[in-house]
């Protein structure tokens, strides 16, 4: 060997060793190549030492010993902060989201129920070797962050059958929940049915809603882009029955009857219906009206007197909105982003888009118990035309004095007490009461389409629908905004790929930099 190649040989040996142990790392395999480069490069290392021996010595002896004294001081009061500042964090965790969609937090409504969860959940993930357990896992770190009583597993049904037959396990990528001693099964592997599991399982009882038939109502069992199904579908999600119900054959609403939905008639109500609804309403019961522009030049005398009396008004108009065009819809889509403070929006930012819609407006009655409030309104630029005439001719403009100026009312809702119960608090030594009103509700929405199957997951349109029926089932807890479909944006690599990636960012980049600094500092001392 040259006494050139010797010069070099604290170069060569370190590469030779790292060479070695990089195959062994992407590989899996310590075979002849990282064995012999290895071998070769703590040879060459202990070669280059023996032989400049005393040139490594003397040139370490002639450097001034203060500054590798400083530099070492320096060097463990940096180690130290960074080991006090990871300790710091490590008590004080803090998680920041910076995807675009918010992809690694959860929903308002997930963290409610979380809240609420004061007993162990577990949730078993039966996953097969084959299945790629990277998406679930991240997404039960995250409950588990929140909630520290929230605890997973990942089971293999194959080597785990006693957990198979615990829990009727029937195929790969089930998922169970447990909460207490109750059980229940996630419909998907995402936030939307892990939550919607821990609803079923958190919540006492389940209240029953009842869609009315028989005026050519939205139909719930329809799959077709003007049918109900999939709203429906949610309604169950969210710990509902629903049910059906035909008013004319009835002596009375159900007492067991959480929220009664009118979703889209065609025909008016008859006159025994009407009192079935009010009887329903003045004993507490709550009501949701969905009513479109007439059709067919049907008015709803009936059911628009009814609600009246209780100080909602549904004047014969449509409303428009050219703000609707700017965003790719028509003008008989209005858009609502103008929500007052009430219960059912309070914390509700979102959009929601309505399909040719009706003004719904509110009115003093003589009823001292009875109140309304505006719940959301469309666009300043809007208005409710009342020529229905001129909507066909496509002659619409807005007419002072007749048509009502946007922004327009399209949602609003009646409360009206019934009478308020006086319930004595045990624990008050003053002996104070605790005074509980007893309330019928009417919500009215000026359009039944914005919650068909074929647009009920735009925008808002799905939340602001199962927090009214929440509301209307006293259910406050549950009045929120709900997980959101996800996009897959994972970057797919192999084992293989993952650990070069992981060898060249985290350990082959700053080695090099170091190699480099050690190289150039090691000639500054040798020109020295």
């Amino acid at each position: 060997m040259s006494k050139k190649t010797e010069k070099y040989l604290y170069i060569i040996s370190p590469v030779l060793i790292l060479v070695g142990l990089f195959y062994y790392y992407i590989t899996h395999k310590f075979d002849t190549i990282p064995i012999v480069t290895i071998v070769v490069g703590v040879l060459g290392g202990a070669l280059f030492i023996i032989r400049f021996y005393d040139d490594i010595m003397r040139k370490v002896t002639k450097r001034k010993i203060k500054y590798g004294i400083n530099t070492l001081v320096v060097t463990i009061i940096v180690l130290a902060l960074v080991v006090i500042a990871y300790l710091v964090l490590m008590n004080h965790n803090k998680r920041v989201d910076l995807t675009k969609a918010k992809r690694f937090s959860l929903s308002q409504q997930t963290l409610n129920i979380l809240n609420k969860v004061k007993d162990p959940v577990h949730v078993f993930v039966f996953y097969s070797k084959s299945q790629d357990t990277t998406s679930i896992r991240d997404l039960l770190s995250q409950y588990h962050y929140y909630n520290k009583k929230f605890n997973y597993e990942i089971v293999d049904p194959d080597l785990n059958p006693a957990k198979v037959k615990e829990f009727n396990v029937t195929e790969y990528g089930e998922i169970v929940v447990k909460y207490g001693d109750k059980t229940e099964k996630a419909k998907s592997p995402t936030e939307e049915g892990i939550t919607n599991a821990l609803i079923k399982l958190t919540q006492k009882g389940v209240k029953i809603v009842y869609f009315t038939k028989g005026h050519g109502e939205k139909n719930i069992e329809d799959y077709s882009n003007n049918g109900y199904d999939k709203i429906v579908a949610a309604i169950k999600n969210e710990n509902f029955k629903v049910k059906q119900i035909l008013l004319f054959n009835e002596k009375k609403v159900p007492d067991d009857c959480a929220v009664l939905v009118i979703a889209g008639p065609i025909t008016d109500y008859e006159p025994y219906e009407i009192k079935l609804l009010k009887d329903y309403v003045d004993k507490g019961g709550k009501l949701l009206v969905m009513l479109d522009p007439g059709e067919r030049g049907v008015k709803f005398t009936n059911l628009v007197t009814m609600l009246s009396d209780y100080g909602l008004i549904l004047k014969d108009d449509v409303v428009i909105d050219p703000l609707s065009k700017v965003l790719s819809g028509d003008y008989f889509m209005p858009v609502i982003s103008n929500y007052t403070y009430n219960p059912i929006t309070k914390n509700f930012r979102i959009a929601t888009f309505l399909k040719i819609a009706r003004s719904v407006q509110t009115k003093e009655v003589s009823d001292k118990n009875i109140f309304t409030r505006i719940v959301a309104r469309t666009s300043d630029a809007s208005w409710a035309e009342t020529d229905l005439k001129s909507l066909s001719s496509g002659k619409a403009k807005f007419d002072k004095g007749v048509d009502i100026k946007g922004p327009v009312p399209v949602i609003a809702y009646s409360r009206k007490v019934i009478k308020r119960e006086e319930k004595s608090d045990q624990n008050n030594s003053e002996g104070q009461n605790d005074r509980k009103e007893i309330e019928g509700y009417i919500l009215v929405f000026g359009d039944s389409d914005f919650v068909t199957n074929s647009m009920y997951q735009t925008q808002g349109n799905k939340d602001l629908f199962l927090n009214s029926i929440n509301f209307l089932a006293n259910r406050s807890e549950m009045i929120t905004i709900r997980p959101k479909q996800q996009e897959s944006v994972y970057l797919t690599l192999t084992a293989k790929q993952g650990r070069i990636l992981f060898f060249i960012s985290l350990i082959l980049i700053p080695l090099v930099v170091i190699v480099i600094g050690v190289y150039i500092n090691i000639q500054r001392r040798v020109k020295a």
